[in-house]
């Protein structure tokens, strides 16, 4: 009977301690607030989230290959690319004297990484939504940057707070 507790509960405890690990990670790592645009708060399969993209159009890019150019067939290939918070450029090389970067890929002349989706609750989706589209609201996603690269959603930023403090302010 002993045994089949244990086996029982083994894989809870193995679920425990892979969320705290995540969760450490994520409260270890450097906040970024990065601009964003896009918006879509409702998924019938996925439940109600904003899915948003960080907008790298505003920092200067290594990803840009021109229609002239000899490569151009680097244009639809995926190569591995950095976004350096320090300097606000993108590079292809990882970026040897910079402390905060979000690791990413080039492909179709843009940067892209693995952030996409922030989720909120039912009952403010729609709100969120409407905000997001107004630009004069300024939004921005506040990442949390891991060592390696990685970024995490943490909070959505609306006219410079944390989106349940606008909410409430409206």
């Amino acid at each position: 009977m002993n045994k089949t507790k244990i086996l029982l509960f083994l894989p809870v405890l193995a679920l425990l301690g892979w969320t705290l690990s995540v969760q450490s990670m994520i409260s270890g790592g450097t906040r970024l607030d990065m601009p964003i645009r896009g918006y879509d708060p409702r998924d019938i399969l996925a439940g109600n989230y904003l899915s948003v993209t960080v907008d790298y159009d505003g920092f200067s890019s290594e990803c840009t290959v021109d229609d002239k150019s000899e490569d151009r067939r680097l244009r639809w290939e995926k190569r591995d690319a950095f976004f350096c918070a320090e300097t606000g450029k993108i590079v292809l090389g990882k970026p040897e004297n910079c402390k905060t970067f979000i690791k990413g890929y080039c492909m179709y002349n843009r940067f892209h990484d693995d952030v996409s989706r922030f989720y909120v609750s039912e009952k403010t989706a729609g709100r969120l939504e409407k905000a997001i589209r107004n630009r004069e609201n300024n939004p921005m996603l506040r990442l949390s940057v891991t060592q390696d690269g990685r970024a995490f959603p943490v909070d959505l930023i609306l006219q410079g707070i944390p989106y349940k403090e606008w909410l409430q302010s409206k």
